[in-house]
């Protein structure tokens, strides 16, 4: 008996001192969509970056590109649309921190800005994506919408560097 409580505790101290940082990498759909009175069932498929230090989510990154053909455009605004269409490549980018201190929304948008892209609210869009059925799942409202564009020719990579982990290329 006392030899299981202690082969216990050392498992239980073990999983406490985990000293691992990693990132994951997948994929996040949302089927289907509504504006005013149109429907679609079209999907929209989100590129998720994961940071976790042990195993806690430090830093979350849902990213896609939505072009002028998935009826998903229609989600942005007049004024939004105007921005993307003057931008090389855009990328909505949801985003989640949770300790500023570790890995903070502004440290991102540095790293972003670094390579050539500005950032630019879309209030209407994301109005229409924390509304999303597959969204009220992963509770989207701490998450923050903005656009990454970029309007000068330069590296098409988008390279993420944050201490402490590996690269990313977004």
């Amino acid at each position: 008996m006392l030899k299981k409580l202690f082969v216990t505790l050392l498992i239980t101290m073990s999983c406490t001192t985990l000293n691992k940082n990693m990132v994951k990498e997948g994929k996040y759909d949302i089927t289907g969509g509504v504006f005013e009175n149109l429907r679609w069932e079209d999907t929209l498929t989100f590129k998720r970056v994961s940071w976790f230090k042990e195993l806690t989510l430090t830093f979350d990154i849902f990213m896609v590109n939505i072009g002028k053909e998935s009826p998903f455009y229609s989600w942005f605004s007049k004024d939004e649309k105007q921005i993307v269409e003057s931008c090389l490549d855009s990328k909505v980018m949801l985003t989640y921190a949770w300790d500023p201190m570790q890995i903070s929304r502004e440290g991102f948008y540095s790293e972003v800005e670094k390579l050539g892209y500005e950032r630019i609210s879309i209030p209407n869009f994301h109005g229409h994506v924390k509304m999303h059925p597959n969204f009220a799942r992963i509770n989207v409202y701490l998450y923050k919408t903005s656009l990454i564009c970029r309007r000068k020719i330069g590296d098409s990579k988008l390279v993420i560097s944050f201490p402490g982990f590996n690269s990313v290329t977004l």
